[in-house]
């Protein structure tokens, strides 16, 4: 692991697709934010109209997700190993919301409630 947690293989991957939004230390800042909002208390992210479960953690999922996707199926993988645990953190802790569109990411449908 060399860009703060983000795996060598998927850093090379990344820099050679040349996108300013997907450069190692913009997605390895986003997974060092996952790792946070994911082990954050149950009791945090069930805060009524909570901000990090409605807005930032979706936010951030959202941008790991296009380097996922951006990414072949073999340079994805380290990544995917990474942030597939943190998902399932993050979901065990927050519930999902009926009322959003059910074509959204499952990571965009969590609320507070």
């Amino acid at each position: 692991m060399s860009t703060r947690g983000l795996p060598d293989g998927t850093a090379h991957a990344l820099d050679r697709l040349d996108r300013p939004e997907l450069r190692p230390a913009a997605v390895a800042e986003s997974l060092s934010r996952w790792r946070r909002i994911a082990a954050m208390p149950r009791s945090a992210l069930a805060d009524p109209h909570n901000d990090i479960t409605e807005f930032v953690a979706p936010a951030v999922r959202d941008h790991l997700e296009r380097a996922v996707r951006a990414l072949g199926r073999r340079a994805a993988r380290p990544l995917r190993a990474t942030v597939d645990p943190l998902d399932r953190q993050f979901e065990a802790k927050t519930l999902n919301n009926p009322r959003l569109d059910p074509a959204a990411p499952w990571w965009a449908r969590r609320w507070w409630h």
